[in-house]
């Protein structure tokens, strides 16, 4: 349903391009600081490669800090991508949910349109708009009833 660039266009448009580069910075600051404090780290690569692996959850176990600097710098680099995904997330499902408020706003703009219309109409609309009122009105009936 959605593309890796649609993703990218809600975080710009939500104003999340500064968060994410900062989240992109904290995560490069943290792989040099477990490189330089960690020994069991021994090149850069292993570094980005523990710390992907940390904000992922995916911990293949391959890398592993064994200092305690090396760990604390984890912990927080985890932290803060825990929040950081909350955010994207919670800002890409607020997208996908005004999108369809908006569509089921048009959708009501429009029947609303024909209904003050109808003298307009030809018959097969009209049958095509009851037959839509008759669905609305089934749709709303079951809701009703389940939610007294």
């Amino acid at each position: 349903m959605f593309r890796l660039r649609m993703i990218g266009k809600i975080i710009r448009s939500a104003g999340l391009g500064h968060i994410s580069l900062a989240f992109l910075l904290i995560f490069l600051v943290c792989a040099a600081l477990i490189w330089a404090l960690d020994p069991s780290i021994e090149t850069g690569e292993d570094a980005l490669w523990f710390c992907f692996q940390a904000v992922t959850t995916i911990g293949f176990g391959d890398v592993v800090a064994t200092s305690l600097a090396g760990r604390i710098v984890l912990v927080c680099l985890s932290i803060v991508s825990v929040f950081y995904l909350a955010v994207v997330t919670g800002v890409v499902v607020a997208y996908c949910n005004e999108l369809v408020r908006a569509q089921s706003n048009r959708s009501s703009v429009q029947f609303l349109d024909q209904l003050e219309h109808l003298e307009e109409l030809n018959p097969e609309e009209l049958a095509a708009l009851s037959a839509r009122a008759r669905a609305f009105r089934k749709g709303h009936s079951g809701r009703n009833r389940a939610n007294p």
